[in-house]
């Protein structure tokens, strides 16, 4: 019985009624929306904006928040490097600001770079591994790619050539580079060997050149000298220069001018005695003292490094005169001196106030926005979908998730459509003895979660020697009360004529069953097919309590797995990825969903 009748619809209060009942549904529906909808935003979002609770990510549409995504992804999450490297003194790269950009100032860096050749070991690597690791970016996965393909894309000759213990291409990482710490040294190995093969191919704005200028107003305020003369030159000779040189700044940017070479030779002869000795150490076939050069390899550790590391470091063997410095910085102003003539002209051209050429900056920030302008439209198209190819990497290249649910889910389905059809056609059919103890018995099973059988059924299948195998998966869940329910509830609206005129026909049982029930039973079988799915689909305690092995895991266990390490956004697009099939499964197949729950009804 309806509670307003048809003669009252067209009531002031009935009207006001049902605008209070569609309000609380809107209401009710936007309180799930929202977070929804929030959840989604954050899938594209990274540490710079994932604080914002927009409903459109911010960097689609506002270039600042743009630049400070593209700076934060290609300085990889280091706002110290960032720092380094621009001169800019933000505190986060959410305080980033856009910089003017002089077209000449840009032009004049970009013919720089490309005309230096610079040696390799003077830049980092754009888009390279953050600082924790959350997230996979572009050069992680570009460098991935060029060791599989020197491998033929086999694991196995990796973990030969390379000797390297990885679980799948999803875990090849390069390491961070701290190129001008005076400890960071490369070791000899085929893998930093592949590594800096692939840095040459890298374009012109996946380069960091580093700024040993940075480095030595680091150690300056360190040693609580902020009233020296912070600017790093060539040459000089305040003290706090030649202890930063001979102390703490990487080998590779320390030039050694040749008369120094009596003194290097004289220093190796009163350390080796005889060449003999030093040639077993360098690994060379050197005659005589007088023959052995300084190390040309700078970065890569050896014997010889750390000699020539210890020649320098000590006034006593080394010259202070004779040390100069080889900085990117520094040739950057040489460039700039032999281009325009003057810190004038310079200064007019890039439309700046220098006073001085050793005020001049790597323009890296300004080469950035510059970069960013011209290609924003690729870069939205990147960010928007860098966290979901993160987690479909992991998903599709790591592990046998996907196949391990989808037999899973088919076998959890077909289980589910022969089992409790089979239970609820004895209990419609025939009048047993104590039927209504047994649906009684069978809805009472709902009243206990499924925690609460968890340690029982763990248990138990132990005993029986089934962990790891999907027959733990689904014999605990094959056989369900509130299905069984559903279905006799189904069966029995059906019109019993059918079968009297079968048993006319001569119809065995199975094809009653079979033929007339089942094929009449579509749209609840639909529904049964939906919620063993569902509940497959989303069964993650279980799968995880009783499929330990890693090759038996399931989407949701290795989603989960995904969680321990990422970002939040990375978590936000795996949760919006698992939802995807039961969404699409809905949708195809809500007509017959809905057959399902409102005909019973209706009948």
């Amino acid at each position: 019985m309806p509670v307003i009748l048809p003669s009252e619809k067209r009531q002031f209060r009935s009207r006001l009624v049902y605008f209070a009942l569609y309000a609380s549904l809107a209401l009710g529906s936007l309180s799930m929306v929202y977070p929804f909808l929030l959840m989604a935003s954050g899938s594209f979002k990274s540490r710079v904006d994932v604080q914002e609770l927009d409903l459109v990510p911010r960097f689609i549409h506002d270039d600042a928040m743009l630049f400070r995504k593209y700076v934060e992804a290609k300085y990889s999450e280091r706002i110290v490097e960032f720092r380094s490297a621009t001169g800019d003194d933000a505190p986060n790269f959410r305080a980033v600001t856009l910089p003017y950009h002089n077209p000449v100032l840009v032009a004049d860096w970009t013919e720089f770079v490309s005309s230096a050749e610079m040696p390799t070991s003077w830049f980092l690597t754009a888009f390279g591994p953050t600082q924790e690791g959350k997230i996979i970016q572009r050069n992680e996965r570009a460098f991935r790619q060029y060791v599989s393909d020197l491998c033929g894309n086999d694991l196995e000759v990796f973990h030969e050539r390379f000797d390297e213990p990885i679980e799948s291409w999803f875990f090849l990482k390069f390491p961070p580079e701290r190129l001008t710490d005076r400890k960071y040294q490369l070791s000899s190995s085929p893998l930093i060997e592949a590594f800096y093969a692939f840095k040459q191919t890298l374009p012109l704005e996946d380069q960091i050149y580093v700024s040993c200028n940075a480095s030595y107003l680091r150690y300056l305020k360190l040693a609580q000298l902020g009233g020296v003369d912070s600017h790093l030159t060539a040459r000089s000779n305040l003290p706090e220069w030649e202890a930063y040189v001979r102390g703490f700044l990487h080998p590779q940017f320390i030039k050694v001018d040749a008369s120094q070479k009596e003194a290097w030779v004289a220093y190796l002869e009163s350390k080796y005695g005889v060449v003999v000795n030093l040639n077993k150490l360098y690994a060379t076939d050197y005659s005589a003292f007088d023959l052995v050069v300084m190390p040309e390899n700078r970065m890569t550790a050896s014997v010889q490094l750390s000699d020539f590391l210890q020649f320098i470091s000590d006034p006593d063997l080394c010259e202070l005169g004779a040390l100069s410095l080889d900085t990117p910085e520094l040739r950057w102003q040489t460039y700039l001196e032999n281009k325009y003539g003057s810190i004038t002209a310079t200064a007019s051209a890039h439309e700046r106030h220098y006073e001085s050429f050793s005020e001049v900056r790597m323009p890296q920030v300004e080469a950035d926005l510059k970069y960013v302008e011209a290609n924003a439209s690729d870069l939205r198209v990147y960010f928007v979908g860098n966290n979901y190819r993160m987690v479909l990497e992991y998903i599709f290249f790591y592990g046998s998730g996907i196949e391990n649910t989808l037999i899973y889910c088919l076998a959890a389905i077909a289980l589910a459509l022969l089992v409790n059809p089979l239970a609820a056609y004895a209990l419609s059919r025939y009048k047993l003895p104590g039927q209504f103890k047994v649906l009684l018995f069978l809805i009472a099973t709902m009243a206990f979660p499924g925690v609460v059988t968890m340690i029982p059924n763990f248990l138990l299948l132990r005993d029986l020697g089934l962990l790891n195998t999907f027959a733990a998966l689904l014999l605990p869940t094959m056989a369900n009360g509130y299905s069984i329910f559903l279905l006799k509830g189904f069966f029995d609206s059906l019109p019993q004529e059918l079968f009297e005129a079968a048993d006319i026909d001569g119809a065995s049982e199975w094809q009653k069953f079979w033929m007339i029930t089942m094929n009449l039973s579509k749209p609840i079988l639909a529904v049964i097919a939906l919620g063993a799915f569902n509940g497959a689909y989303a069964n993650f305690m279980y799968a995880f309590i009783l499929c330990q092995d890693k090759d038996m895991w399931t989407l949701t266990v290795w989603l989960y797995q995904l969680q321990q390490f990422s970002s939040q956004g990375v978590v936000f697009a795996s949760l919006m990825i698992a939802a995807v099939p039961t969404l699409l499964i809905f949708i195809l197949c809500q007509k017959v969903i809905i057959q399902g729950i409102v005909v019973p009804t209706e009948k």
